[in-house]
This record gives C-alpha cells, structure tokens and sequence, in this order.
C-alpha cells in the first residue's frame, strides 16, 4: 500500500511568513528615513507577536556580520581584539570594490546565521585608514586580507585566483573567496553550496597545493614591513 506525502500547513505558512519578513527587512535597510524605519520595526514586532520572529535581531544581526570601520584605531582594533578576522580595504568610487564588497558581505551573513564563532568580517575604505593601509602595503585594490591573531595568513589583490573568465560578479567567485579564506584558516568551514566535490577524501595534496598558493603573500603582521602588490586592478594613488 503506498503512502501519501503530507504537507505540514504550519510549516509551509511559517516559511511564507519567513520570505516576506526577509522581504521588508531588505527593504527597511535601505531607508533613509529613521522615523518611518523605527515606525515600521514597531509594526512588525507586533506582527511577529507569538511568531517567535524577532525583525529587530533579525535586522541588527544582518548588519553586525559585516561591519565598516572608521579609523586606524577601529582597524588595528578589530583585527586584534578577534581571534580570526577578514577586513576587506576598499575604495567606494571603484566598482570592482563594490562587487567584491557584495561577495564578503554574503559570506559575511551566512557564516554569521550559521554563527561561525570568534569569526568578524568588516571593510575599511582605504582612506580612513592610511597607517594599516601602508603598513600592510596595500597598494591594489580591492583588496582583501584575513588574520588569525592579529597576524596575516592571507590575501587575495583584485581577483587574483578567484576568476578566470571575466565574470567577477558569478556565485562561483563568492564560493572561491570562502574557499581561500577557510584555506588560509581564517574560516574553520565552508558553508556555501557546490564544495562538495572539493571535499572528498584522497584530495588533501591538492587542497595543500592551493592553500600554499594563496599563501604566497606571506604571514606577517600589522607591525611588519611594508609589502608592495603588483596587480592589474585599481590603483588609488
């Protein structure tokens, strides 16, 4: 006798619930009118009542995954008072620094929604932050660098390594960022989709091979000596 699938009405009503608030919240982030943001929280809160959803932590956790820091101060801070750290430096004129910030920010939110622990991603416009910015010598942009306490363990300048065929904006480039940033052992696992195949057993001398070429900037820290980075991206000075 076969057996009947069954849909759970709740379930599907919540998931429903769940894209729509998603939704507005994209929306809200985007508001440049604090009163009718605040307006429209108050709103869905009570909406929310006895959902079990919170929109405000919903909100507040989206943009707590990928900070922007204002300052030497923030930057230097940021990188040692976490125990592994990625900071993307980039300039806001640029679009190739938009569409890398667009990557990081993706991963940002899964591995924050996944709560990947002791692990922060922020940006820094290279302007706010000339003493890092020199002291790392980073020339190129965009420009994106991971830290285990306080000292580098990778970098990748422009695209270098993450696309081959032009197509900076492609999900395939977003999966080889995290990629590299679990290789430099900033990130402890991936959580986007399509590593599967990369993860099979009898594949760990080739996963040696490309971390080693991610590497191959070097492991210092912010104290060390200047590096300079020669590549085909946007050159600021």
């Amino acid at each position: 006798m076969s057996q009947l699938a069954t849909t759970d009405p709740i379930a599907t009503v919540k998931e429903d619930a769940d894209d729509d608030l998603d939704a507005v919240l994209a929306e809200l982030e985007n508001e440049d009118d604090s009163g009718y943001r605040a307006q429209r929280l108050e709103e869905l809160k009570g909406d929310a009542a006895g959902s079990g959803i919170n929109p405000t932590a919903t909100l507040e956790s989206t943009k707590s995954a990928y900070t922007t820091l204002k300052s030497d101060d923030e930057t230097l801070g940021f990188t040692t008072e976490h125990e592994r750290a990625l900071v993307h430096f980039f300039h806001p004129d640029f679009t190739r620094c938009n569409i890398m910030d667009s990557h990081c920010q993706q991963i940002a939110g899964k591995h924050a929604e996944l709560q990947d622990a002791d692990m922060a991603f922020a940006r820094v416009d290279v302007k706010d932050a000339p003493f890092v910015v020199e002291k790392l010598g980073v020339r190129v942009l965009p420009c994106v660098i991971g830290f285990v306490k306080g000292v580098v363990k990778g970098r990748i300048t422009g695209f270098e390594g993450l696309c081959w065929d032009g197509r900076e904006n492609s999900p395939a480039v977003t999966r080889n960022l995290e990629e590299a940033i679990v290789g430099w052992t900033v990130l402890s696992k991936r959580f986007l989709l399509n590593h599967e195949d990369e993860d099979a057993s009898g594949e760990d001398g080739d996963e040696d091979s490309r971390r080693d070429r991610r590497n191959n900037h070097g492991r210092r820290g912010i104290q060390g000596r200047k590096q300079v980075i020669e590549d085909e991206g946007d050159d600021w000075d």
